[in-house]
C-alpha cells in the first residue's frame, strides 16, 4: 500500500485516512465536516477543524470495511495538519 501526505482540504469523499493519533486505523471518508474550535493555549483565538466521517476500513484490502458492522465515527484534524491517504494504484 503506498500513502501520501496531503492538506485537509484536498481529502474528499471516498478517500482512505489514517487517524492523526497514529494508532494505525484508516476510516473511508463518506462525509465531509469543518468547523471552529478554541485553541488550548489560553489566546482566545479559534482554528478550524475538518472531521472526516466514515467507517473503519483496512487499507491493504482495497479499502474494506472492517467487520459486519462498520462503525461510523470521524478523525478530527486542524487546518494546519497534514493528512495521510492512501493511494489507490489505477492499472
Amino acid at each position: 500500500m503506498r500513502t501520501e501526505s496531503v492538506a485537509v482540504t484536498e481529502v474528499g469523499l471516498g478517500d482512505v485516512v489514517a487517524d492523526p493519533a497514529g494508532t494505525g486505523l484508516w476510516r473511508r471518508v463518506r462525509e465531509l465536516r469543518f468547523g471552529r474550535a478554541p485553541r488550548r493555549d489560553g489566546s482566545g483565538r479559534e482554528w478550524t477543524y475538518y472531521a472526516f466521517v466514515g467507517p473503519l476500513v483496512d487499507p491493504a484490502a482495497t479499502a474494506e470495511v472492517i467487520g459486519n458492522q462498520p462503525r461510523i465515527d470521524r478523525f478530527v484534524f486542524r487546518e494546519d495538519e497534514c493528512v495521510t491517504r492512501a493511494v489507490t494504484d489505477v492499472a
